[in-house]
């Protein structure tokens, strides 16, 4: 019977001892794990941005497989959210912060386990590669949460282990998926070379000359395309009220110069008058022949352009107006092989 009230004493006192552990530990945490993953931040960035796609290296899929997870018809950009229901315990996940390319941040809700924020950073580098952190922080945890923690050596002993091996998994995925991205950056296709007839088009933009150059041209697009997209936004028009493109007024290929702006259509009906430093043009309506070209920019142009040109030859048409292209849908929700190209010759 003594050793019987010993060993209940005992236990008495670890209980005890544990409980006053347990309250004395820290009731916020934060930790971070990186890893330089062998993959461009675009191609990272893709695999994390939609919850989807983390159960091919979500490292909790390998950890418990009665795993279940239920996705909201959103599973990327702010207010997305899915939840979970496992052995563990059933949570939610919703995405507060998405930077392209750049952050992340979800509200996780780990019911009677508490809240908490899981955040990432990605940072690119000139070999090609990315750093990525990921990390989790919480300011209020509940009892339960600091139990667990004080049997398994402090929030980031609990924790960090997974998201090593996440970011481990999400590397190994990453390099297939750049091999995948690489082949389809270089692929491009053609639509059918056709004429349409058309409605009067108003442009705003801002005008540049430029030698034909690949690299300078570039640089004027990224510089002048989104100062017009937020013209727009500034001034009323929603997107899906304005496609961004740009007009060439002269290519002179032997001097090696081109006339050309920069800026964004209008959609029938919508009105945006020229800003600071940007000029309007009404292009007449009238015939034009068209193609699409499927492709990342500066892939596939030059072929695309000489379809036209033969098509205009073929059906002895007469160009006469400016050449101009709609660059249809956002690069950064598509496939690279997937954005759109429309372009136009106003013909007679």
């Amino acid at each position: 019977m003594k050793i019987l009230k010993y060993i209940l004493l005992l236990i008495l006192v670890v209980v005890i001892g544990l409980a006053i552990y347990t309250t004395m530990q820290p009731g916020e945490y934060e930790f971070t794990k990186t890893r330089i993953v062998q993959a461009p931040v675009e191609v990272v960035f893709e695999q994390v941005d939609d919850y989807r796609k983390w159960e091919e290296w979500g490292p909790w899929n390998e950890d418990d497989p009665t795993l279940s997870i239920t996705y909201e018809e959103r599973t990327k950009g702010p207010g997305s959210s899915y939840t979970w229901s496992s052995k563990e315990g059933d949570g939610k996940a919703t995405r507060v912060e998405s930077v392209p390319h750049k952050s992340q941040a979800d509200e996780l809700d780990f019911g009677s386990m508490g809240t908490s924020t899981a955040f990432w950073k990605f940072e690119p580098s000139e070999d090609g590669t990315t750093s990525v952190t990921w990390g989790m922080r919480a300011s209020r945890v509940p009892y339960m949460m600091k139990f667990f923690s004080a049997i398994s050596g402090g929030y980031e002993n609990m924790m960090a282990p997974m998201f090593e091996r996440g970011l481990e998994r999400l590397d190994s995925l990453a390099q297939v998926r750049a091999k995948e991205y690489a082949e389809m950056a270089n692929a491009w296709s053609l639509g059918e070379v056709s004429v349409k007839t058309g409605g009067a088009q108003k442009f705003v933009g801002y005008a540049h000359s430029s030698k034909i150059d690949a690299e300078a041209m570039q640089k004027i697009y990224m510089e002048s395309m989104p100062m017009a997209g937020e013209y727009a936004l500034k001034n009323g028009l929603e997107y899906g009220e304005f496609v961004p493109g740009a007009i060439f007024t002269k290519w002179d290929e032997e001097a090696g110069e081109t006339d050309f702006m920069v800026g964004i259509f209008l959609n029938k009906g919508k009105a945006l008058n020229a800003g600071a430093g940007m000029q309007s043009m009404i292009l007449p309506a009238g015939n034009r022949v068209t193609v699409s070209k499927f492709g990342n920019y500066g892939t596939g142009d030059d072929e695309a352009h000489e379809a036209v040109n033969a098509y205009i030859q073929d059906h002895q048409l007469t160009v006469n107006g400016p050449i101009y292209e709609m660059y249809v849908n956002d690069p950064t929700t598509v496939q690279p092989n997937e954005i759109e190209t429309d372009i136009f010759y106003p013909v007679k």
